[in-house]
């Protein structure tokens, strides 16, 4: 299996579930996260795609910071999980994609997404149109990026985006492009992702509605076959929150600091509350325990066929779940 970090780029400060205990954003704390996860063993560094995320909206732009992770690492994959594809024209994107394919000597890949923050879309200026919409305009945007990474002269017409010979020079050094991921889980983004995409990413809401997550697997498989691609051949991620102690008596102490926090998205927060670790492991699908406990988790995970896990570590910026997990939980699974 591979482990990598979502690095966690927006300040929860006690509120956020996903950085709870991160109160402000900077430059140091960020980087020294980048650089421990880099030595804990992790394989990857992925950010997210908003702009004003947690109770006090400190986030970073993530393709300028997916840019300096590329010149701060060597050989770990990085990328955004996921882009909204309302933010950015995709021919755009397409060119910031391959820049950063370069900058990293190819070791992007390309999360991609419908978006969701509907609050930060109006906010920012950007149109909001309905779900079916949105994913009409992702399946255009893949097939824009695509075309772009590969064709010399790149031309598409389609309902909601186009090109007139956009050439993208120099091409990505990721051969044939920076692998494509797509976030998602309802039946029309499963059969885009079965379509399109060369991983499918899950995170946490998408397990959350709808049926559970074990049908979900069968109908993606269901839907690769219908597209006659192999199973095999498509990565499957899963992101997930972590807290790591030595001990039941430290694991207690800990959950104690974090809990409870907030669940569900950023406008629903109000409404739900995760009280404790029992609720975090189920209704959270959070990974919280002793070492040994947590690899278990894990392998109930790759029991379903997801090979590789993006995590968020609930203690960051103190490190001990992360430098923990790398020393030992990553062995179980080499």
């Amino acid at each position: 299996m591979q482990f990598d970090w979502m690095v966690q780029c927006y300040a929860g400060a006690g509120v956020h579930r996903d950085t709870p205990m991160l109160k402000t954003v900077d430059r140091d704390t960020v980087m020294n996260g980048v650089d421990t996860a880099v030595d804990a063993g992790l394989e990857g560094l992925w950010a997210p795609d908003h702009f004003m995320l947690g109770p006090k909206a400190e986030e970073y732009e993530v393709w300028t910071l997916l840019s300096a992770l590329a010149e701060r690492t060597d050989d770990v994959d990085i990328g955004s999980l996921v882009g909204s594809i309302t933010y950015r024209n995709p021919a755009l994107l397409a060119k910031m994609a391959t820049t950063v394919d370069i900058l990293s000597e190819g070791r992007l890949r390309l999360g991609l997404g419908a978006g969701w923050h509907e609050e930060e879309h109006h906010a920012y200026g950007f149109d909001f149109p309905d779900i079916e919409t949105r994913i009409e305009m992702l399946e255009e945007s893949v097939r824009i990026a695509k075309a772009m990474f590969t064709e010399d002269v790149p031309t598409f017409r389609g309902d909601h985006f186009s090109i007139d010979e956009a050439l993208n020079n120099p091409k990505p050094v990721s051969e044939p492009y920076p692998p494509i991921v797509i976030g998602g889980a309802g039946p029309r983004m499963l059969r885009l992702i079965a379509r399109h995409a060369d991983e499918w990413n899950v995170e946490i809401s998408a397990r959350a509605r709808g049926k559970p997550i074990e049908f979900k697997v069968k109908k993606f498989d269901d839907y690769l076959e219908n597209e006659g691609r192999d199973p095999d051949d498509v990565e499957r991620s899963w992101l997930a929150h972590v807290l790591v102690r030595e001990g039941e008596t430290a694991v207690e102490e800990a959950v104690d600091d974090i809990f409870p926090l907030p669940w569900g998205e950023e406008s629903d927060m109000e409404d739900q509350q995760l009280t404790d670790a029992e609720d975090a492991r189920d209704r959270g699908s959070m990974l919280i325990g002793t070492p040994s406990q947590v690899a278990t988790q894990i392998e109930g995970i790759r029991d379903l066929g997801f090979d590789k896990l993006q995590l968020m570590f609930l203690d960051f910026p103190d490190t001990h779940t992360m430098e923990l997990f790398g020393d030992d939980v990553v062995p179980e699974f080499q």
